[in-house]
């Protein structure tokens, strides 16, 4: 969130009090904040506007190319041309603060503090109260995801209150010098946030393209793995998998293939025609297909024959028995209109079994047969046959065995890094490529380099005084 801007500022004493009120009109086609938002059907479509703020190109989509580029889930492809070559090459831009990342969640988080501000303003008219109150939830509930969004790459050790997470900003701020937040303070301000959008948004609200109250639930959970709450990650967990069920072979392919199941979906960003993140461009070039960064060995390896999972993200113009082996990412194919429209599955179900069974691993008095079970229940639907996992022995068994199974369940979905990061201390291993998947770029990131955590853009950093950066940049 950049802290300067330049403001000009133009005294000229030319009229009289008289005419200030001639001053202070704006031409009706002008679209300002005093006129942008009049009514509740203005405050919908700011919605739609803000939502879609999270998930462009150089959002969300950037994220889900970091996920997977940085680490070890792709290779430079045979149609390289040097495009995303810095990323595979685990160089961070400490001048942008990655992937543009600070930047883009403060804007999308400044585009609902807008709406909540205008909000204030506007009394809806009787039968729109609901709506009203919805659009307030929804605002609120986005403004959490995004500082847990930001606090995921930016804060140190999330499992550590007293560490420093980020600013938490609940107003609109085009200007300033805020300083860094703790963790904990961090968390408070996001379960106000989710506490006040449970209470707004209504129990039929049930569009998966929105927040939800099983939005506001899963979140819930996610926060509570990643900060040590296991007790919170495991209720929280119980009440989404009570509501869902998990897809079955048919329907997980269709879910990613033209989007046309939404079994397990919690809450996706709806991308359509000329509004469209383009998540497969990440990977392969606009209109010809052909790719510059493909599946890493090690990721297709990770694939049993019979798992529906290799089917959807190994693409059928892929090659692997060549002698130089051709893999092509298919999570998101070109669909019927082949533009690549996709949408990004954000919340799903499977991953709620991952959070559960770690949790159950990883809590005071681990329940090793609990975390077992969860990843049972999902390589059953995969394969579409009952599958069976011996119980865990010790945390660090139980743990390789769910980074693995996460590994091939939400790859090419911007987790990877993150689990990575998570796991490191307890299994001692950072990025690790297999030799196939190097060439020229790093086979491997040690496990205690500060490249684990995103740094603080040097442009916030030299315009805020009261900024700090993390350690190592």
């Amino acid at each position: 969130m950049k802290k300067y801007f330049l403001i000009p500022i133009i005294v000229t004493l030319l009229f009289t009090v008289s005419c200030d009120d001639q001053l202070e009109r704006f031409p009706v086609d002008t679209l300002v904040e005093e006129t942008a938002f009049q009514q509740v059907s203005d405050l919908e479509n700011g919605l739609r506007g803000a939502i879609n703020s999270i998930n462009r190109g150089g959002g969300q989509a950037s994220l889900i190319a970091f996920n997977s580029i940085f680490t070890d889930n792709c290779r430079v492809g045979v149609d390289s041309g040097g495009q995303q070559i810095a990323l595979i090459n685990q160089i961070l831009n400490t001048q942008g603060g990655d992937q543009g990342t600070w930047t883009d969640r403060y804007n999308a988080i400044n585009n609902f503090n807008r709406l909540l501000a205008a909000a204030s303003t506007i009394a809806p008219q009787t039968g729109e109260e609901d709506t009203y109150d919805n659009i307030l939830g929804q605002s609120y509930a986005f403004r959490a995801y995004l500082h847990f969004n930001l606090l995921e790459y930016y804060a140190e050790d999330l499992t550590n209150a007293s560490s420093l997470g980020v600013y938490y900003q609940n107003v609109v701020a085009t200007s300033g010098f805020p300083a860094r937040q703790t963790v904990g303070e961090n968390l408070t301000e996001i379960e106000n946030d989710l506490t006040l959008a449970s209470s707004l948004i209504p129990a039929s609200a049930t569009d998966v393209n929105y927040a939800t109250q099983d939005f506001i639930t899963f979140l819930r959970a996610r926060i509570g793995l990643y900060t040590g709450d296991y007790t919170s990650a495991i209720s929280n967990a119980n009440t989404i998998i009570s509501n869902y069920t998990l897809a079955n072979q048919a329907q997980y392919t269709a879910m990613f293939a033209g989007d046309g199941d939404t079994t397990e979906v919690v809450f996706k960003f709806d991308n359509v025609q000329g509004n469209n993140a383009a998540i497969a461009f990440n990977w392969i070039f606009t209109g010809t297909g052909g790719s510059f960064m493909e599946m890493s060995n090690g990721l297709f390896a990770a694939f049993t024959a019979g798992d529906v999972r290799r089917t959807v993200n190994v693409d059928p113009t892929s090659d692997p028995g060549a002698v130089e082996p051709l893999l092509v990412i298919g999570k998101y194919p070109p669909n019927a209109d082949t533009n690549y429209i996709n949408d990004y599955k954000a919340m799903r179900l499977s991953e709620i079994y991952l959070i559960r069974a770690e949790a159950h691993a990883r809590k005071a008095a681990p329940d090793f047969a609990a975390a077992a079970a969860d990843i049972a229940s999902i390589r059953t639907a995969r394969f579409g046959s009952a599958q069976t996992v011996g119980t865990y022995t010790s945390l660090n068994e139980a743990i390789t065995s769910i980074k693995d199974e996460r590994r091939i369940e939400l790859c090419f979905e911007g987790f990877r890094y993150l689990d990575i990061k998570r796991y490191r201390n307890i299994l001692n291993t950072g990025i690790e490529r297999l030799p196939a998947d190097c060439g020229t770029v790093p086979c491997s990131l040690a496990v205690s380099s500060e490249k684990f955590t995103f740094p603080i853009p040097q442009a916030e950093i030299n315009a805020n005084p009261n900024m700090v950066q993390n350690s190592g940049y």
